[in-house]
């Protein structure tokens, strides 16, 4: 006896939903088991409990073990088998939906390296609950489609991809400069910024010097002279008022500050705007 099994459940086709799993399964493949030369209809993650075997895309060739994923996109020529000494053994999803590419577009998957590897065991009990799914009813297949959610925001989770790097950075970017803007009159710090954006003070630098060309802290002498010279030109307030709304509390600070970014005096500026 070799111990191959396989094991299959198909979801009933329920209304439209965005992204849809119409089979899930777990197999224990033979020695040198293969499918292909042929296409899929549907995306397929295979994640490979144990033992190894070998994918083939138009794009290459990739030697596969424990802890690994593989996708299979629709109508592409592929095959795939078991290891004839160490065969594998895999869960598997087949799905589908509007959804389904724009997800995996965030993942490690491309047509290049069509493979994640080192997934770990989290991913695994996440194929083990889509398997564990019924779905003959439209809630069920609403569950059933959370539960492959689950599964997808792992591999997302798990990829670094230079591109979704690139991603996080800008939003945490974003995040430092919202902060930044809406609390500039206050006295905040390089760690007060960081912590609003979930990042280090050393990240925080790198990203404003890199994407902006400028520091952290010359980014809030920007937004308060902003604000400075908004109130300057359209206002009657004192200096002193001027610069307690930009974010100084010290009038002669904020004038030297003030002639150092603009070149004159904040009188001077208001004069000229007359």
């Amino acid at each position: 006896m070799s111990g191959a099994f396989k094991h299959t459940v198909r979801a009933v086709p329920g209304e439209s939903i965005s992204l849809t799993v119409t089979y899930s399964g777990h197999q224990k493949c033979e020695p040198s088991q293969r499918w292909g030369k042929g296409v899929r209809e549907q995306f397929i993650l295979h994640f490979i409990v144990s033992g190894k075997g070998t994918y083939i895309t138009p794009e290459g060739s990739f030697s596969l073990s424990a802890g690994d994923v593989f996708l299979i996109r629709p109508l592409t020529e592929i095959e795939y088998f078991a290891d004839n000494d160490d065969p594998w053994e895999y869960y598997w999803v087949n799905f589908g939906g509007s959804d389904a590419d724009a997800i995996l577009g965030k993942t490690d998957f491309s047509a290049s390296s069509p493979v994640m590897h080192g997934c770990g065991a989290d991913v695994a009990a996440a194929m083990e609950n889509i398997l564990s799914c019924p779905a003959k009813e439209l809630f069920e297949n609403v569950e059933l489609t959370g539960r492959l959610y689950i599964l997808l925001s792992l591999l997302i989770k798990k990829s670094t991809s230079a591109q979704l790097r690139e991603n996080r950075n800008l939003r945490r970017l974003e995040a430092a400069k919202a902060f930044i803007e809406t609390n500039y009159p206050l006295p905040i710090s390089a760690d007060d910024i960081a912590d609003a954006a979930d990042i280090t003070r050393i990240t925080l630098f790198r990203l404003f010097k890199s994407e902006l060309g400028i520091t952290p802290a010359e980014y809030l002498i920007r937004c308060r002279m902003s604000r400075a010279k908004n109130l300057l030109a359209s206002t009657d307030l004192s200096i002193g008022a001027v610069a307690r709304s930009a974010g100084y509390e010290d009038g002669m600070y904020f004038s030297r500050a003030f002639r150092k970014a603009v070149g004159i005096s904040p009188s001077e500026y208001r004069q000229s705007k007359k």
